[in-house]
């Protein structure tokens, strides 16, 4: 409502005029301008947008497969080292009680796509509760190590289906000025959930420690439920009313719902339905996004990063007069969670490309350290006695190089670079790759360890962040602060590959 005054006017109406009357509206202050209640000057900065309240909750399904992904190390210390524990793994079943996460993950992410725009983002995050609580609960009861095996793939199988739903329900409610924060925060509340299973598994059996892990998936599917579906998911369901109620419950009064869902229906109206065409396939703005991420989700794995975390307190058994291995898993866990959170606030500030390069350039320089230590030990029991604080001290390192880039940013540019319309495709593929390389580097980690040593293995992994490094400088662009229209731009070779593939590439 606008309050004026108008020397021109007979008579002064509160919300209306009389017929065939024409009030001229001025400012009591100024004559060219009035005064707007909705105006910037007057929205409420302290109110927080719901918009935040529905990505914690969607991320506390992160943190639950992160207590999935820590809960390796402590409980098969747990296993191997407890007298009274029903269940005493030898060292092949512990590679594969490690490494079945991942190919449980492989499953549920090529599955989580194509269901996730079927059903909808919201209801495939709902139902992965069932193979989360199914998994846990095998794992709790187990009378043999293949109850534990199978329960870490239904467990694999629901991080499989977040890795891909809960990244690209986040992106999708975010404006563009958060959603490097929002996007990359997944990575953040997973290393919170991986803190918390080396903590808790310091202190209650395996078995016990499973009963957390169905807990922490229950809250987070309680604290979700009550949030409401992607608006993007909803336009392309043609509920552009829906889509509306559900942008301005989440944003408020800070974007105009009514024209920012106008322009996403237009842009997904003449789009084709249905999963991905081989042609659509073809085109550089889908399969280029594509390879990059997977190589992104190469790199990531083949940093050793997932085999340091599954074989931390077997790491550390070596130094263990300098400090206990379950509190130097503990240590490695909160210096992971400061530094994902820390590049969570400056993704959107420092850039995508310029922290990928210093994660990989310093993984490597810690991991060449790392197997400099193990290779002088080999051969001088003096020097592994005198210097039992580099393991620490290197992974710690190491885990924060990590964190700083490889952790988060991969699934961030997943859904930052690929289209919306083959975003949950390319995502499936992304986390099935993420699973695949996993898999391959955890239950690889004890045979490299035999054929190359202990060194060996570590400078293995320092040389492939190395050759990291140059991929990321020649090949990878920067997505910081470009609307995703212009990330799509760059991967077209000509505007008239542009203009022939109709996907939305909207935030």
């Amino acid at each position: 409502m606008e309050y004026v005054t108008s020397p021109n006017a007979e008579i002064l109406l509160y919300g209306g005029a009389l017929p065939d009357q024409n009030i001229a509206l001025k400012s009591p202050v100024e004559e060219n301008s009035s005064i707007m209640l909705d105006d910037e000057v007057f929205k409420p900065r302290w109110k927080i947008r719901k918009m935040y309240f529905a990505a914690f909750s969607a991320l506390l399904m992160a943190v639950a497969m992160g207590i999935a992904v820590g809960y390796s190390a402590p409980a098969t210390y747990d296993m191997t080292t407890r007298t009274e524990s029903p269940i005493k793994p030898t060292k092949d079943e512990i590679t594969w009680i490690g490494s079945t996460l991942a190919i449980g993950a492989m499953s549920g992410g090529l599955l989580a796509g194509p269901v996730a725009d079927k059903i909808g983002r919201k209801t495939s995050i709902i139902l992965n509760i069932i193979p989360f609580i199914t998994g846990w609960f095998l794992i709790c009861f187990a009378e043999n190590v293949s109850f534990v095996i199978a329960g870490r793939y239904f467990c694999g199988f629901a991080c499989g289906v977040v890795s891909v739903a809960v990244p690209m329900y986040c992106v999708e409610i975010s404006t563009s000025e958060v959603r490097g924060l929002l996007g990359s925060s997944f990575q953040g509340f997973m290393v919170i959930g991986n803190l918390l299973s080396v903590v808790i598994g310091s202190y209650v059996s395996w078995e016990y420690l499973s009963l957390v892990g169905a807990g922490v998936a229950t809250l987070a599917l309680v604290c979700f439920f009550l949030m409401p579906e992607s608006p993007r998911w909803l336009i392309a369901q043609e509920d552009i009313q829906g889509a509306i109620k559900v942008m301005q419950d989440l944003q408020g009064n800070y974007i105009n719902a009514e024209d920012e869902c106008n322009k996403i229906y237009k842009d997904l109206k003449y789009q084709p339905k249905g999963l991905l065409t081989l042609k659509e396939c073809k085109e550089p703005i889908v399969y280029k996004p594509a390879i990059i991420a997977v190589a992104l989700m190469f790199f990531q794995q083949f940093s050793g990063s997932n085999a340091v975390l599954f074989y931390s307190s077997s790491i550390f058994e070596a130094s263990k007069d300098f400090m206990n291995p379950k509190n130097s898993t503990i240590i490695l866990g909160g210096v992971q969670v400061v530094a994902t959170l820390f590049s969570n606030v400056i993704v959107d500030k420092a850039g995508r490309k310029v922290l990928l390069f210093l994660s990989g350039s310093l993984m490597s320089v810690s991991l060449t350290i790392l197997g400099i230590y193990y290779y002088i030990s080999a051969t001088n029991g003096q020097f592994e006695t005198h210097y039992n604080w580099i393991p620490l001290t290197t992974l710690i390192s190491f885990l924060c190089a990590f964190s700083l880039g490889y952790g988060s940013i991969p699934w961030l540019l997943a859904a930052e670079m690929v289209p919306l319309r083959a975003r949950s495709t390319v995502g499936g593929l992304g986390t099935f790759a993420n699973g695949l390389f996993a898999f391959i580097i955890t239950k690889t980690f004890s045979e490299l360890e035999d054929l190359t040593h202990t060194y060996g293995t570590f400078w293995t992994y320092a040389s492939l962040s190395f050759f990291g490094c140059f991929f990321i400088i020649l090949v990878l662009p920067e997505t910081k602060g470009k609307e995703l229209e212009d990330i799509q731009e760059y991967f077209c070779k000509t505007k008239k590959s542009h203009n022939e593939i109709s996907i939305s590439v909207l935030s």
